[in-house]
């Protein structure tokens, strides 16, 4: 699915593709291949693509509970999970979820009259002779078919766990998706993909099977009539992993899942975890955030839809109302507000640390809370611009003391960043950099963007920010904008993939790329607005960085897997490197609010603990499909920051210091290793505890579910550090919309 910006599909295309779709199923028409499937067809009536909604087979520890649930039209998917096991999270997030079905790419190959190629299918994935469009042929047992396993999160896991047998079965997941069928338009159009799982005890020996259901795109036909039996509108068949596919790696996959992934009950704080990361994994394609409390920091609502719901949505539920749900997540990918919902049982929506701002233990408290919050004296806001706005101006004067001028001397990186991301496909996000790096299309976008200040309103933010400031001080509080830089402007040299295409990059390394953003800052001091410049810091580490690189080299067949650096190689986030160093730019503005000092009186203890992690990042599944297998999970450390009792370190609702921002606050705090985000980096530098309040959904917006608090919590904060990905200043999807204390 693709989102709104970039021309993305409506619904409507969709839903006409289905009943397209469904009158061949339901007719037996067929296309220029018709009759030709490599598989078995079911008994007559088996499945006939009618009656969507209707479920053959109901996962055994997962259900869909709100009524009338239908993957082609609706908005809001709820579902009841009875044990929290990864493994049902996972199945409740990505099976049959309308969020995330691939849509009809734009211009896809059309039948040529030819007859399809069916002669090996999915390039030997799958057996052959085991092909059925029937569920009820496999030779699973009961508890088997109630247990199947969504894929592609498994898939991801296995990887960054380094499990034996990730690369085999992330080979046949690709193998499904690549198989045109000799059809024009080659593997870019995604036919079909492996959706589930299902282990299968061979009963004459200690050996285990996997078969696969594979499900076909609804605006696919060229088959005639698929098999449909679980009469979802989506044609699915299934199919054996052959042996040596997996060989011995098989075993090792089994005791992962039984012991671990479907085996091992998750903790309060895990779900949570568990909720943060499927979050920020989606946000790039579908804008998604999780939804607190309107009234009650770091909690979930008392019950959903609340007064906030959309009336659409609320009238899709037909009064259905879902008390204490552990996760509500919002998105908006096609302009019109989507919801995924779960209801794990035995995990109400209070525990451990949640979108709306606030951490907490399982339980409810904090360490840092048990303690009463410090008097501070009443000061009037008292921002310092002068110093940023000064070190600007120096730099411009170094460009001939013009915007135009300097625009004109880094016109040829923009023009490769242009090509780059006119390069990216439709129905891709990202693109391929050199040695491992991957880029996002929306921060190329910014990058050659040009002047902020002249987009229309509301895509214009200094309206905003600079309300935003005035707001604050009205209730004595102060502001400070931090804008994240984007890894095109700390690493051009890696946007490159030629010889030629680097060595201009290289000649820009260490230098500004985008002078816009500096006018925009200076723009920002000139309203009164004080900024925290984190780009002369950043393009500093870089720049010492390289001085002995040690680039890993990018074949077709090489994983790729680069060292840390400020910023992750296949990811839009910065590393620890990156968040610790923001942490401490920041820190050094704080000390001097004539406040500080009786806050430092206070003055907590903290150390810090490496906790390794592995994974793929946000761009890797927003690359074209043929480039994913390219890309080994990364390996990547937090340093945990825990108290001098030895409790993780915890976020403080209480705490008179605000951290506003958008998942660059979230990364290493809420999701990956935890407790090591740049909140708890900067709690560690100032020595005492911050209050953290995150939307994965933007930065711009966030300000909404600050002062959703009210006056007198607004009015007990000393400040607010808005930190923000600086991409969001160019055609922020939502707009940035003006607010008001309540």
């Amino acid at each position: 699915m693709r989102d709104a910006k970039r021309g993305e599909h409506p619904r409507a295309s969709r839903r006409l593709a289905w009943l397209v779709a469904s009158a061949l199923l339901g007719g037996g028409a067929c296309g220029h291949g018709g009759g030709g499937a490599p598989w078995k067809q079911p008994a007559a009536g088996a499945g006939t693509g009618e009656g969507e909604g209707k479920r053959s087979v109901e996962h055994a520890e997962v259900t869909t509970v709100n009524r009338g649930y239908r993957r082609t039209e609706s908005q809001v998917l709820v579902r009841k999970v009875t044990r929290a096991t990864r493994a049902n999270l996972d199945y409740a997030a990505y099976h049959a979820n309308f969020m995330n079905a691939d849509p009809e790419p734009e211009n896809a190959a059309r039948g040529s009259g030819k007859p399809i190629e069916t002669g090996h299918p999915f390039a030997g994935a799958l057996e052959k002779d085991s092909l059925t469009g029937d569920f009820a042929a496999l030779p699973l047992t009961a508890d088997e078919r109630a247990h199947p396993l969504a894929l592609a999160p498994l898939v991801e896991l296995l990887a960054s766990k380094h499990v034996a047998g990730a690369d085999a079965l992330e080979d046949v997941t690709s193998k499904v998706r690549a198989e045109s069928w000799g059809e024009p338009g080659g593997p870019q159009f995604v036919r079909q993909t492996a959706e589930l799982g299902y282990l299968h005890q061979l009963p004459a020996a200690p050996g285990w099977e996997l078969w696969v259901k594979v499900e076909f795109a609804p605006w696919f036909h060229d088959m005639g009539a698929l098999p449909d039996g679980d009469h979802d509108g989506f044609g699915e068949v299934y199919g054996r992993v052959p042996a040596a596919a997996l060989a011995s790696d098989l075993g090792a996959l089994v005791k992962f899942v039984h012991d671990e992934y479907a085996g091992r009950v998750l903790s309060a704080a895990e779900v949570k975890g568990w909720a943060h990361q499927l979050a920020s994994y989606w946000y790039p394609s579908y804008n998604t955030d999780l939804v607190g409390s309107a009234g009650k920091p770091g909690a979930a609502p008392a019950s959903w839809p609340d007064s906030e719901t959309e009336p659409a949505v609320v009238h899709e539920l037909g009064g259905q109302v879902f008390d204490a749900p552990t996760v509500v997540m919002r998105g908006k990918p096609e302009g019109k507000p989507v919801y995924n919902v779960f209801l794990v049982e035995g995990f109400a929506g209070g525990g451990g640390k949640d979108a709306g701002g606030a951490a907490g233990h399982p339980g409810g408290d904090t360490a840092a809370a048990a303690a009463p919050t410090p008097r501070l004296p009443h000061t009037a806001a008292s921002p310092e611009p002068a110093p940023v706005l000064t070190a600007i101006k120096h730099e411009l004067a170094a460009h001939g003391g013009s915007w135009t001028r300097w625009g004109a001397e880094v016109a040829p990186l923009r023009e490769l960043m242009e090509r780059k991301l006119g390069a990216i496909p439709h129905e891709a996000k990202a693109t391929a950099g050199g040695d491992g790096f991957l880029f996002f299309g929306q921060s190329l976008a910014y990058a050659v963007g040009g002047d902020i200040e002249k987009q229309k309103r509301p895509k214009n933010p200094l309206p905003a920010i600079v309300q935003f400031r005035k707001l604050l001080a009205e209730h004595g509080v102060d502001l400070l904008f931090v804008p994240v830089p984007t890894k095109e402007e700390i690493f051009p040299d890696k946007l490159g993939t030629t010889p030629e295409e680097r060595a201009l990059g290289a000649r820009f390394l260490g230098q500004v790329v985008n002078p816009f953003e500096r006018k925009f800052l200076v723009e920002l001091g000139d309203k009164g607005v004080e900024v925290v410049d984190l780009l002369p810091g950043f393009l500093a580490a870089r720049t010492a960085e390289a001085v002995a690189p040690t680039p890993k080299t990018t074949t077709a067949t090489t994983p790729v897997s680069p060292g840390p650096g400020l910023f992750q190689a296949q990811d839009t986030h910065w590393t620890n490197r990156g968040l610790e160093l923001a942490a401490h730019t920041v820190a050094e503005r704080v000390r001097r609010y004539p406040w500080f000092s009786a806050l430092a009186a206070h003055r907590h203890t903290y150390t810090t603990r490496p906790a390794p992690f592995s994974r793929h990042g946000d761009l890797h599944s927003r690359l074209p499909e043929a480039d994913k297998a390219r890309y080994a999970p990364e390996d990547l450390v937090g340093d945990q920051v825990f108290t001098d009792a030895g409790a993780p370190y915890e976020d403080d609702p209480d705490s008179p210091i605000v951290v506003l921002g958008d998942s660059f606050t979230g990364v290493y705090e809420l999701m990956d290793c935890e407790h090591a985000g740049v909140s708890a980096h900067l709690a560690r530098e100032l020595g005492y505890p911050v209050d953290l309040v995150m939307s994965y959904g933007g930065g711009p917006n966030v300000r909404q579910k600050l002062l959703r608090r009210g006056v007198e919590a607004l009015a007990a904060k000393k400040l607010v550090i808005w930190m923000m990905t600086a991409r969001d200043l160019h055609d922020f999807w939502e707009g940035w919309q003006m607010v008001t204390s309540r």
